[in-house]
């Protein structure tokens, strides 16, 4: 129902900077539903700003024509690049995979955490998290896109059918492909799926028709999937485990523990000398950022990153990121308040992201390496090994 276009957005003095630009049919944006969850995806991508998802930037409609402009993000989709390793004949690098599912678990970690200014949580879902809908930039910075048919508890503006199944099949969990509620452990079981398609290439539920493969998702029945990932490798198998067990109670309570846990078995197969921990860079030089940004009078609507753990049923006492609102504000938001809020939004990041490069440059060269991430840096290096052109422009 809709098409992404790359498109410039022409400014002074022949400043263009290039777009992703979801345009909607003409057909379906008569379609009011259609256009309350494009809405939504505009209200929600507003709010979202952190490095591991794919920021909105403008929303509004021309001449019957709804559109959505987003950051563009250079490189590839994960889809893309696990059948690039498979023309070569060679099994996707396992390091790259998992250091690509810790940045995945970092954008996830706080978009399932994010509150809204007194502290409720949204309880924000993605739905449809899936390799199509992850980006990996030629800078090795992995993102996340298309919350359009994320669902907030509070319903931005939008009514739904609460049996309508949303998503893509062959990354469903079992409580969506039947129609049940969802939190945020259902995107924690479609990890695990991305997961086991990484480090086999095979797609684990995937059955000879839709039916079929919602029925054998329903199930939840792995087999020897863990054993398989574990001969990649050693001990991964028993995440996978945890990340597809069939009750959301028996997964992993969140993101952030999905990630420190992949790290750690991610630092035996780190190269030699390669520096392991939890970073930093990303922590660091964002807290310096948002120090320099109080300093020259900038004042970042929430926090820059949520480290703790979020109980979904409670109100009070996490501290997770927050956005500028109440629920019940955003439920009252029209279209032209939305389009102000997703302007200002785009106003801060650019700010923001001005802020970083006038920091990044007052660094020196030893400084600057010593502080990027890890798992950003080996990622870009190990791209290579996947697509020694990356990024690719095949356009496919």
């Amino acid at each position: 129902m809709a098409r992404v276009y790359l498109a410039e957005k022409p400014g002074p003095m022949g400043f263009a900077p290039q777009l992703a630009l979801k345009v909607v049919r003409r057909k379906a944006g008569r379609r009011s539903e259609f256009v309350s969850l494009l809405t939504r995806e505009a209200v929600i991508g507003s709010f979202l700003r952190h490095p591991n998802i794919v920021s909105t930037l403008d929303f509004d409609q021309v001449d019957g024509h709804y559109y959505i402009a987003m950051e563009f993000v250079e490189g590839e989709p994960l889809d893309g690049l696990m059948r690039a390793a498979g023309r070569t004949g060679q099994p996707f690098p396992a390091l790259l995979g998992l250091d690509i599912l810790q940045q995945i678990c970092r954008g996830l970690s706080y978009a399932h955490n994010l509150r809204d200014r007194v502290g409720r949580p949204l309880e924000l879902i993605h739905r449809d998290l899936k390799p199509g809908n992850i980006l990996v930039s030629s800078h090795g910075v992995v993102k996340i896109t298309d919350f359009g048919i994320a669902k907030a508890a509070v319903e931005t503006g939008v009514v739904t059918a609460t049996n309508v199944v949303r998503g893509t099949p062959l990354y469903m969990s079992p409580e969506q492909a039947t129609g049940q509620a969802l939190d945020h452990r259902s995107d924690l079981f479609t990890l695990g799926l991305v997961l086991y398609e990484m480090l086999t290439a095979k797609r684990l539920f995937e059955m000879k028709d839709i039916v079929s493969t919602m029925e054998n998702i329903a199930r939840a029945q792995i087999g020897d999937a863990p054993d398989q990932v574990d001969a990649v490798v050693p001990g991964i198998g028993d995440v996978l485990r945890r990340l597809l067990q069939l009750k959301p109670r028996n997964r992993f309570g969140d993101a952030r523990e999905v990630e420190l846990a992949v790290a750690d078995l991610a630092r035996p197969l780190m190269p030699a000398g390669d520096h392991y921990g939890e970073n930093s860079s990303l922590r660091h030089s964002l807290r310096a950022l948002s120090l320099a940004a109080e300093n020259e009078g900038i004042t970042p609507h929430r926090k820059v990153e949520a480290t703790q753990r979020v109980d979904p049923g409670a109100a009070d006492g996490v501290d997770g990121e927050r956005i500028p609102y109440e629920k019940e504000t955003i439920d009252r938001m029209d279209g032209s308040e939305i389009r102000e809020r997703v302007e200002e939004e785009a106003s801060t990041q650019r700010t923001m992201t001005l802020a970083e490069a006038d920091l990044l440059e007052a660094e020196d060269s030893t400084a600057a390496t010593e502080h990027a991430d890890p798992v950003i840096r080996r990622t870009s290096a190990m791209l290579r090994q996947v697509m020694p052109q990356f990024p690719s422009k095949t356009g496919e």
